[in-house]
């Protein structure tokens, strides 16, 4: 499958999802500055895009479209290992299902006419919800 998005005279541009990730596309510029013409690359892992300036006297378009393709294909049929998540972002979605469960135990036990352990649940939801404000406060703050 070709991820080559624009093709001109001495220029190349490829975009896939896939080249967000930095290693994968380190990886990929490493193997397309070692082809013949190549003068230089630009990658941009947030876009995940790269762009490609050759000599096209030197090599051919449709030669190095190939080329190209055969590199990305072979480096993205290459298993990774799936980002980890920081600690920060695993606290923050154990807070996200604190909330969740102490919003529905607080609900039924309001319900069932339990206060105490409806203010218990209660209390447990404000200390989740603590913690998700402290983990996003500098976004709320902006």
């Amino acid at each position: 499958m070709s991820r080559i998005v624009s093709a001109l005279p001495g220029r190349i541009r490829i975009r896939d999802r896939a080249l967000r990730d930095r290693a994968r596309l380190a990886r990929i510029e490493e193997a397309l500055s070692a082809l013949e013409g190549i003068a230089s690359l630009q990658p941009n892992a947030g876009a995940g895009s790269l762009v490609l300036h050759f000599d096209a006297a030197r090599i051919a378009v449709e030669v190095l479209e190939a080329k190209v393709d055969a590199i990305i294909d072979a480096e993205l049929a290459r298993p990774h290992a799936p980002r980890r998540r920081s600690l920060k972002m695993q606290i923050n979605r154990g807070a996200k299902l604190g909330m969740l469960g102490s919003l529905a135990a607080s609900l039924a036990l309001a319900a069932a006419g339990k206060k105490g352990a409806h203010a218990i649940t209660g209390g447990l939801f404000v200390a989740c919800l603590g913690v998700h404000l402290g983990v996003h406060r500098r976004s709320l703050v902006r």
